[in-house]
């Protein structure tokens, strides 16, 4: 096995923003963002309306692991992609 790498969980979490059209870097509501501690890894999403922020919100509950947290940021970014496609798809009566 391979380890985890801070980079690598960095890189994940810039192409969910990507995904999701958030500028992670202005911290702007509905952009993502990594939080460490205890030894851990979490994602957390910035939560607010318009340009006021009123905090953020952890997307799993609990601290991780860089390698656990990877495989929940990759699997929550293929739950986004096929809603996504879903929803691009005409519904055909």
């Amino acid at each position: 096995m391979n380890r985890t790498t801070k980079n690598e969980l960095i890189s994940a979490v810039r192409v969910l923003n990507q995904m999701v059209g958030a500028n992670a870097v202005a911290h702007q509501p509905g952009s993502y963002f990594l939080q460490g501690a205890y030894g851990g890894w979490q994602l957390q999403q910035v939560v607010g309306t318009g340009t006021i922020l009123t905090g953020a919100t952890a997307v799993f509950p609990g601290y991780r692991s860089k390698r656990e947290l990877l495989e929940l940021i990759h699997a929550f970014r293929a739950g986004i992609r096929v809603g996504q496609e879903s929803a691009s798809i005409p519904e055909t009566t």
